[in-house]
């Protein structure tokens, strides 16, 4: 757990805002990248100007998880992104708008700065325990996996359907079957992500609030599959059947021959994204088609297609990582993983008009999380039952 020790210095917070803002003088400076340079294992060659600040942020972000293998608490980004850490010290220099803020984790107590209400922990709301997805087969039948023994399930066609010790579902038999039949795999809110085995080897990985409609064998010309919510494929290679995701609903399809992608389609999300791992995809809408690489993003809205050329695949893959990873997110878009993940109706009582960065495992219980959010005093939560409030 964390010890988060807040202290408040005005002199250090004028210097860095005057170092990231290119104000400070040519002697300030060089304290600012003489205490940074400390913390580096190779001392960088030229200053680190505030337009770089997020390559900083990433490496010191990867330096801390090295040394310490724990959850990081949560940083606010109070209208400027930007802050800088000491790695060896295990502290977080935070630039908000109220000053500057040292948390300390090194001896492993915990002992909060800030509470939730005082009746907010009466009803805690727990993580998921266990995978509740229902598969749905091709004469309509529901199979509730949290309660289906081992082994095999159900037989659809010339392929066994078996659900194996570490709850994966597996497709095994002949690929090739000609008579073609659809199962659909859900996975609802409150639900542990489950990996599903295809045919053709290709796995996928569901996060909650997602489903996967798929022929039980492929044959023909193409691998193609229906999606809602947000998944993961690491699809199996052939180059003679292309596999084809697309979204239920929506004319933006993915087209790849093998490879490792992530796609991010909520309906409740303003865009649908997909982000390339490994290999190469095709996304198109309608008559548009980009060609995507390694660390690259497709944003689909509006019937557009807009590439990002440098994502970070940390973020994009905590969900599969078990972590809740805020990057600059603003309230609402975490508060929408938090719905889906612990199944809680969100209201918001007041507007957060603030954005956030934070690490943690997702196996804790909301109101942990809350206070590690709280922890910016930019932000409280009240939990009544299943109905959470957010709020100034």
């Amino acid at each position: 757990m964390f010890n988060f020790l807040p202290m408040k210095f005005k002199g250090p917070t004028e210097l860095l805002r005057k170092y990231l803002s290119g104000t400070a003088s040519p002697g300030e400076k060089d304290k600012v990248e003489q205490w940074y340079e400390s913390f580096e294992e190779k001392k960088p060659a030229d200053s680190i100007p505030e337009k770089n600040i997020v390559d900083v942020k990433a490496k010191i972000y990867q330096r801390i998880q090295q040394e310490l293998q724990l959850t990081n608490p949560v940083i606010p980004l109070y209208k400027r992104r930007a802050f800088l850490v000491s790695a060896a010290a295990v502290f977080f220099l935070v630039i908000a708008g109220t000053g500057l803020f040292f948390f300390d984790n090194r001896n492993g107590k915990d002992k909060p700065i800030t509470s939730l209400p005082k009746d907010a922990h009466k009803n805690d709301v727990a993580p998921p325990v266990s995978i509740k997805a229902t598969l749905t087969l091709a004469d309509g039948r529901k199979i509730e996996l949290d309660s289906s023994g081992k082994g095999v399930l159900a037989v659809q066609g010339k392929t066994n359907v078996t659900k194996k010790d570490d709850g994966l579902i597996a497709y095994t038999g002949d690929a090739a079957d000609t008579k073609i039949t659809y199962n659909t795999l859900s996975v609802p809110r409150g639900s542990k992500p489950m990996k599903l085995l295809l045919t053709d080897e290709t796995e996928v990985w569901l996060n909650v609030a997602s489903s996967i409609t798929y022929p039980t064998s492929f044959t023909g010309k193409e691998r193609r599959v229906e999606i809602t919510g947000e998944v993961y494929f690491e699809v199996a290679k052939n180059k003679s059947m292309p596999f084809i995701v697309k979204k239920a609903n929506c004319d933006a399809e993915i087209k790849v021959l093998g490879t490792h992608f992530n796609v991010k389609a909520y309906d409740d999300e303003d865009a649908m994204k997909i982000t390339l791992l490994e290999g190469s995809v095709d996304v198109s809408e309608l008559d548009k088609h980009n060609v995507l690489l390694p660390g690259q993003q497709a944003i689909v809205a509006n019937k557009k297609i807009n590439v990002l050329n440098s994502v970070d695949l940390e973020e994009v893959m905590a969900w599969k990582n078990g972590r809740f990873y805020f990057d600059g997110a603003n309230i609402k878009s975490i508060m929408r993983q938090v719905e889906k993940w612990y199944n809680v109706d969100i209201v918001y009582g007041s507007d957060i008009p603030y954005s956030f960065v934070a690490k943690i495992s997702r196996n804790v219980n909301v109101s942990e999380l809350f206070r590690i959010l709280q922890l910016t005093e930019l932000v409280h939560f009240k939990i009544e039952g299943n109905k959470i409030t957010v709020m100034k």
